[in-house]
C-alpha cells in the first residue's frame, strides 16, 4: 500500500501547476496547461459548483423564505435572455434579474456590498435605471465613454456611514455579465476581474517579463492594461479569464 502512495503522490507531482522564479518569489507559469490545471480545480470544487450552473435557481424552504438565492450563472442566463431578446426563456422581471445577479455575484465573490447598509440595494437600482440597449454596448464594448458601466456599478454609494467604493464588484459583475451573454463570442472575455490578490501580484509579473511602465493598479482601466501587456508578453493565448483564475487560485494560499 506504501508504494501505491509514492506511485500516486508522484503522479500529482506531474499535474502541479509549473513555477517560474523572479526575486525570490514563486510565480505561476503563463501556460494553457497551468490554466486548464486551475480550471478543473475550480470545477471540482464544491465552493465554486453552485456558481457556475445555469439551472441553480433560487430555492425556497417550506415557510415560502429563501433558502438559496441562484447562481450567478443562472441570474446572467436570465439577463442573456432578456437583453438578447429571448423572452420565452425568461422567468422573472427584469428588475429581479438584476437584483438576483447583484445578490448572486457579491455572496459568491465575497465582496461585501451590504457591509455599509445599502450596497446591494443601491447598485442594483443603479443597473435597473441603465438604459437595456447601453447595458449591452458596456459589456461589448468595456471602453464605451471611459468605461462608463465600471464606473456607475463602482461609485460610492450613499450611505451616510461607511460609505464605500466597489470596484472589485464592479469588474465581477461585469466580467460574469460578458461570460454568459456574449458566451461563444468574441466579447466573452471583455472584463478582467479586479481582485486584491491580483493587484499585490501583478507587479512581480511585470517585472519577471521586463515591462518598465508604470501602471495605477487602483485604476481598472489600467489594471486592465497591465494584465493585458503581461498576457501579451508572455508569447502565450490565455484569456482574461485564464489569466485572473491561474493567478488568483496560484497565489491566494501563498501571500
Amino acid at each position: 500500500m506504501t508504494n501505491t502512495i509514492s506511485l500516486e503522490l508522484e503522479e500529482a507531482k506531474k499535474k502541479m501547476i509549473e513555477e517560474v522564479s523572479f526575486h525570490e518569489k514563486k510565480l505561476a507559469k503563463l501556460t494553457r496547461d497551468n490554466v486548464a490545471i486551475v480550471e478543473a480545480m475550480i470545477l471540482n470544487d464544491s465552493a465554486y459548483i453552485h456558481s457556475t450552473n445555469k439551472t441553480a435557481r433560487p430555492e425556497y424552504n417550506r415557510k415560502n423564505e429563501i433558502k438559496y438565492g441562484g447562481s450567478s450563472a443562472f441570474w446572467m442566463t436570465q439577463l442573456k435572455n432578456v437583453l438578447l431578446g429571448n423572452i420565452k426563456e425568461v422567468s422573472y422581471s427584469y428588475d429581479e434579474i438584476i437584483i438576483g445577479a447583484v445578490e448572486a455575484v457579491d455572496r459568491e465573490n465575497s465582496t461585501h456590498l451590504n457591509s455599509d447598509g445599502c450596497g446591494r440595494k443601491e447598485i442594483a437600482a443603479r443597473i435597473i435605471d441603465f438604459n437595456r440597449d447601453e447595458l449591452l454596448k458596456c459589456l461589448k464594448n468595456p471602453d464605451y465613454e471611459d468605461m462608463k458601466l465600471i464606473r456607475i456599478i463602482a461609485d460610492k454609494t450613499s450611505a451616510e456611514k461607511n460609505a464605500r467604493k466597489n470596484p472589485s464588484f464592479a469588474s465581477k459583475f461585469c466580467h460574469y455579465a460578458c461570460f454568459y451573454v456574449y458566451e461563444n463570442t468574441e466579447y466573452q472575455d471583455n472584463y478582467s476581474i479586479y481582485d486584491n490578490i491580483l493587484k499585490t501580484v501583478l507587479p512581480w509579473y511585470l517585472g519577471y517579463y521586463n515591462i518598465e511602465k508604470k501602471y495605477d493598479l487602483d485604476d481598472y482601466k489600467e489594471y486592465r492594461e497591465a494584465v493585458d501587456t503581461i498576457r501579451k508578453a508572455s508569447g502565450v493565448e490565455i484569456s482574461r479569464n485564464g489569466f485572473d483564475h491561474l493567478l488568483w487560485y496560484y497565489h491566494k494560499g501563498r501571500l
